[in-house]
């Protein structure tokens, strides 16, 4: 008498099966993960904040330094040293000048101040925010700004990674720093992702790692 084939999985063609599921599962859903329009949108919107603030750099290296460095700035009242006991606030009021839609109307009060920046390893923490960077204002969507300038241009930040800087690595030479947050005091708050530093040299600012 003829017998038809089986027609069932044996045990170990059903594990195979699941298996093979669970790859393609696997990687449908890292795909996904992969493409985040938040994430790619805080890109795009770090990326337009770098370059409004490369180009007021520039504007204040025109305007106000005769040897195209920030060793010889100078406000309206004319020269002032970077060893100015107000250098951050004068810096901070050049920058004013050639970012649009400024808002001095900052809460500083407000927690997110008393945050910690993280290193982008998260290793370890260093100051609170409101501790190192000031002369905190608004700038185009909301976007928060502030500014910390040194007595040279000789200092190191640890903490700068700008967008799309390659590799984590202490930035060596520079006169100061501007750390902006392109969505204020909404999460995450995290450097990387919605929060930048950009170093400043003696010449400008470099933030592309070219």
């Amino acid at each position: 008498m003829y017998q038809g084939k089986k027609l069932a999985f044996t045990l170990t063609e059903a594990i195979i099966i699941m298996v093979i599921l669970g790859i393609i599962l696997g990687l449908s859903i890292a795909g996904i993960k992969l493409y985040n329009p938040v994430d790619k949108s805080n890109r795009t919107l770090s990326w337009k904040m770098a370059e409004n603030i490369e180009s007021a750099t520039l504007q204040i290296l025109l305007n106000h330094s005769s040897y195209d460095d920030f060793l010889r700035i100078k406000d309206d009242k004319g020269y002032f040293s970077i060893e100015d006991a107000n250098i951050t606030k004068r810096m901070s009021d050049l920058y004013s000048k050639y970012l649009s839609d400024i808002n001095y109307n900052v809460d500083k009060s407000n927690e997110y101040f008393s945050n910690e920046i993280l290193d982008y390893d998260r290793s370890s923490t260093s100051e609170k925010l409101k501790d190192v960077y000031s002369d905190f204002f608004y700038v185009t969507d909301g976007m928060l700004i502030g500014f910390r300038f040194y007595g040279s241009c000789s200092a190191v930040e640890k903490n700068s990674n700008p967008p799309e800087h390659k590799g984590k690595y202490a930035i060596n030479n520079i006169c100061g720093s501007i750390f902006f947050d392109i969505n204020s005091f909404k999460e995450p708050n995290k450097l990387g992702t919605d929060q930048y530093i950009l170093p400043v040299y003696k010449r400008g600012i470099k933030y592309n790692n070219d």
